[in-house]
């Protein structure tokens, strides 16, 4: 999965940065030497430009029926799983435990913020208020959009390295690392709730979280191996994709995309993505503290969880909820935003396995869990980013 997405990053920053963040065109400014050189990866567009305003509405209706599916599913999965009950647990909910689980989830993702910013930190100091903000608006994309979570680490690299002129391909690398170290935290933190588990209790039928678990690291081996010991293959697939859309711009004549996906111009691009992934995974604290903030961000998501069903009593072990939590968010894959769906599923069947509480009440705590990691979170989110236009307007 990531390794799709640093070969599709590009054309998604270039979408998202025309569509979602409506930033202006920069212009290309020649280096010494090369011609072609790139001030920035921004938005790419044909030489006739589209209407504004349905370049506007296109990401906004995305994101429409995106959120609008993702409630339809959720109103499949409380049919199925309890119905009138589930929600009437819901209703029922300790609101101070139900604003301290929000709590949670909105510090977990602040922590996963933290860990990109030492990461990208090895490449220019950046950070405050200014920083933050940008993150949030990052995630708030990656959220709302359809297949947000595949295009993630894309979103996030282009959100956080525009305010700061820092070069995309190298926020793009501080994301690489970031996404790598959340991964094997996630099965770290994972994998202690589950021996926790088994050392304190016994346990049901966990075998699909288990091969989550085991996927991932085989997935994060299989990244580092490729982005360490295997660059020629990984740069021969990026130059084969936009070699195809540098010949189908030159074909069709336009210039800006041709510029963009120039093989020269491609080819700089990801000799600087290596150099700064190099650099970032050399300096061994910047690295150390990305995966602190990795691991603090898992466990804010578990005790999320904990907090959820905790406010429905429901007897949920710490543990359960620590190895529920992310994994979860390995297995319960899907393409509607935030994962709407898989993971609600993923969630109430690892607690009726974990904690041996009953379907409709594994379900209550799921929805309910979901309410605090994922809706408050967007709506915190949404207020970051227009706080983020009003205090620094382009």
């Amino acid at each position: 999965m990531t390794t799709m997405r640093v070969i599709s990053c590009e054309l998604v920053v270039g979408w998202w940065s025309k569509s979602v963040r409506n930033a202006p065109t920069e212009s290309l400014v020649a280096q010494p030497g090369d011609g072609t050189q790139l001030k920035s990866l921004a938005a790419v567009r044909g030489d006739v430009n589209p209407p504004r305003v349905l370049t506007r509405a296109r990401p906004a209706v995305r994101a429409v029926v995106g959120v609008g599916l993702a409630l339809v599913v959720l109103a499949v999965f409380v049919s199925l799983t309890g119905g009138r009950a589930v929600l009437t647990a819901v209703a029922r909910a300790d609101l101070s435990l139900v604003a301290a689980a929000g709590f949670a989830g909105v510090a977990a993702i602040a922590s996963w913020g933290e860990s990109l910013r030492h990461a990208v930190r090895t490449t220019k100091v950046i950070g405050g208020l200014r920083y933050r903000l940008a993150y949030f608006s990052g995630d708030f994309a990656r959220q709302i959009l359809p297949m947000g979570r595949l295009s993630g680490s894309a979103i996030i690299g282009y959100a956080v390295s525009r305010p700061f002129e820092l070069k995309y391909e190298e926020a793009l690398a501080a994301v690489t690392v970031a996404d790598l170290l959340n991964l094997l935290t996630a099965v770290t933190v994972s994998a202690t709730g589950l021996v926790v588990l088994v050392v304190g209790s016994g346990i049901g039928d966990v075998r699909t979280f288990v091969a989550g678990l085991v996927g991932a690291v085989v997935v994060a081996a299989g990244v580092l191996a490729l982005v360490t010991r295997r660059r020629d293959v990984l740069e021969r697939v990026v130059g084969g994709v936009f070699g195809v859309g540098y010949r189908l711009a030159t074909r069709l004549g336009i210039s800006t995309l041709e510029r963009h996906l120039h093989p020269e111009s491609v080819s700089r691009r990801v000799e600087s993505y290596f150099r700064t992934l190099d650099e970032v995974g050399q300096d061994r604290k910047r690295v150390a503290l990305t995966g602190l903030f990795a691991a603090v961000g898992w466990v804010g998501f578990g005790s999320s969880l904990a907090l959820a069903a905790a406010a429905l009593g429901a007897d949920v072990p710490v543990a359960a909820a620590l190895f529920v939590a992310p994994a979860s968010g390995l297995v319960g894959w899907s393409p509607l935003p935030g994962g709407t769906g898989g993971i609600e599923v993923a969630v109430t069947a690892g607690l009726v396995a974990t904690a041996g509480v009953p379907v409709s009440t594994a379900a209550a705590v799921a929805l309910l869990y979901r309410v605090c990691s994922y809706w408050v979170v967007v709506a915190v989110d949404a207020a970051a980013t227009g706080l983020l236009a009003a205090l620094y307007p382009r």
